[in-house]
């Protein structure tokens, strides 16, 4: 039995609550979005209500009531009232990771589930129930919002690939981590005459790896666009046909190794996206993918995979040369957030509580341009969102290596 949630809070005389929930994997910039969201509520003299383990929690009816600062009048710290755990969203705005926690949960696989969340919500006469995350998660909540459950969203995934906005937060916190950590493996290269394969989060998109190889002086970026649009619907994707014409794989890469050591120069750091694959190495991959576990979205565990460490072998072979991997997708997604990321996950906060109290639902807030705007949830389930090729070719000149096309 779910327990009365209280009607008034420290000085707060509250007219009601909402809800919010984090989906799919952690990323910085989802501690800023609770706590601009959480404060923006009470101004409202709103309550809070934060799922655990994302939509599991809502599912479940496991939350806490989320509050500005967990102390009352005296400074003294409150931990529950009523019966249920109180959590303060004060000074997280930088913290990684989410105070929620995060879930897979793919309810539209669990039987009643849809359901069942209504029922919770209905329980605690919850407003509206925002959700931050990725494409899976968004299009959950708006599979939410066709069942009758006001919903509203924000997009979060490091990998930046969810289409709609120019930004999804976690995203420059990565590329900046990424982007220092090759910076420093460049020395290393450079003192051991080694070979690194630096490994990135993307997917099924290269935004990752080809910004912060750039940025990062990487000598050669490996991104799924470059397969993907051989394989993607060309109607659907228009934008891809451009890299129909550039002939770059992983033997490319090989060659630019080979052009360096004639040029006296035997070291290389190669950035690749861990959901890459060409026509070379496609083989091993669906051999290796077999044998690894896939999330409750279908996904594969592209960590277990090691694309890096494919790759690292496969020039290792050919090269005849000592290689490394390196994978870099838990360091940057529990990065402490960069201020932009905390910057745009607070107002993405605030802009929530906004789409509330306007009754603006089945909506999620982006970043078009330099300006915070509001698009349908659904754009987000549409198809993905690619690196153009122009960013690729662009990074391409810096590898003293002409591409085809």
């Amino acid at each position: 039995m779910i327990k009365d949630l209280p009607k008034k809070i420290q000085n707060f005389d509250l007219s009601g609550y909402v809800g919010i929930l984090t989906g799919g994997g952690p990323a910085p910039g989802l501690n800023a979005t609770i706590q601009g969201f959480t404060y923006a509520a009470y101004e409202r003299n709103i309550g809070v209500v934060g799922f655990h383990d994302g939509y599991k929690g809502l599912m479940d009816g496991d939350f806490s009531i989320l509050v500005p600062e967990a102390l009352n009048p005296n400074r003294t710290h409150i931990s529950s009232i009523n019966g249920i755990n109180i959590i303060g969203v004060s000074n997280i705005a930088y913290e990684s990771g989410s105070i929620l926690r995060n879930s897979r949960t793919n309810l539209s696989k669990i039987p009643g589930a849809f359901e069942k969340c209504k029922e919770v919500i209905k329980q605690l006469n919850l407003k509206a129930v925002a959700c931050l995350g990725g494409d899976d998660t968004l299009g959950v909540a708006y599979k939410l919002y066709e069942n009758g459950i006001p919903t509203v969203g924000a997009p979060k995934t490091i990998d930046n690939d969810v289409l709609g906005t120019d930004y999804c937060f976690g995203f420059d916190t990565a590329i900046n981590t990424v982007t220092n950590i090759i910076r420093n493996l460049i020395f290393d290269a450079k003192a051991t005459s080694g070979i690194l394969i630096v490994e990135t989060m993307g997917r099924r998109a290269g935004w990752i790896a080809l910004e912060s190889g750039m940025a990062g002086g990487a000598h050669a970026i490996l991104i799924p666009e470059l397969y993907r649009a051989k394989v993607e619907d060309p109607d659907l994707y228009p934008e891809l046909e451009e890299y129909r014409h550039i002939n770059f794989n992983v033997d490319s890469v090989v060659d630019i190794i080979k052009h360096r050591f004639e040029r006296g120069k035997h070291y290389a750091v190669i950035c690749v996206a861990e959901g890459y694959v060409d026509e070379i190495l496609e083989k091993k991959v669906e051999e290796t993918s077999k044998e690894i576990p896939k999330d409750e979205f279908g996904h594969v565990r592209l960590d277990k995979l090691g694309i890096g460490k494919i790759i690292a072998d496969y020039i290792a072979e050919k090269l005849e040369t000592r290689t490394r991997s390196i994978q870099t997708g838990y360091i940057c997604r529990s990065s402490r957030t960069s201020a932009f990321d905390s910057y745009m996950s607070i107002n993405y906060g605030i802009r929530l509580i906004d789409l509330m109290h306007e009754q603006n639902f089945g909506k999620m807030v982006v970043m078009d341009g330099s300006k915070f705007v509001i698009k349908d949830l659904s754009v987000a389930t549409q198809k993905i969102r690619y690196v153009q090729p122009w960013r690729f070719k662009n990074a391409s000149k810096f590898w003293n290596w002409t591409l085809t096309g």
